[in-house]
């Protein structure tokens, strides 16, 4: 007689995955400026002085861009797994030895349990990035002063 009796069941088993993801994109400062000019006339006599400003402001960008990115990965697994198994073996034999008869009985019972616990995958994940970009601040200023006498 062989019995064999397997048990396979699951206790516990979750799986959660849950990703965010932000970017944000922002630009502040944007301004052009062009033109400012600053001029100064004196005369005396035949003596000219000429004083000439340009000053120009260009195009302050600045940009943030921020991606933001959070992962989480859960699995959990536990699983049970009972293994039953009996052995039943009997074995009658009979022998004739001088008008006597012999019966041997054999019985074997083997039974093996199996217990099987085991908790697979945990796994968290974050990750951030962030870039922040400055692309120019221009300031141009020019002073010319011009000195002519005729």
């Amino acid at each position: 007689v062989l019995t064999f009796i397997r048990y396979t069941f699951t206790l516990r088993y979750g799986v959660t995955l849950r990703t965010y993801v932000r970017t944000y994109v922002r630009t502040v400062r944007t301004y052009v400026t062009y033109g400012t000019y600053v001029r100064t006339y004196v005369r005396t006599l035949r003596t000219y002085v000429r004083t000439y400003v340009r000053s120009y402001v260009r195009t302050y960008v600045r940009t943030y861009v921020r991606t933001y990115v959070r992962t989480y990965v859960r699995t959990y697994v536990r699983t049970y797994v009972t293994y039953v198994r009996t052995y039943v073996r009997t074995y009658v034999r009979t022998y004739v030895r001088n008008v006597r008869t012999y019966v041997r009985t054999y019985v074997r019972t083997y039974v093996r349990t199996y217990v099987r616990t085991y908790v697979t995958l945990r796994y968290v994940t974050f990750t951030f990035t962030f870039t922040f970009t400055l692309r120019f601040v221009y300031v141009y200023v020019t002073l010319r002063t011009y000195v002519r006498s005729t």
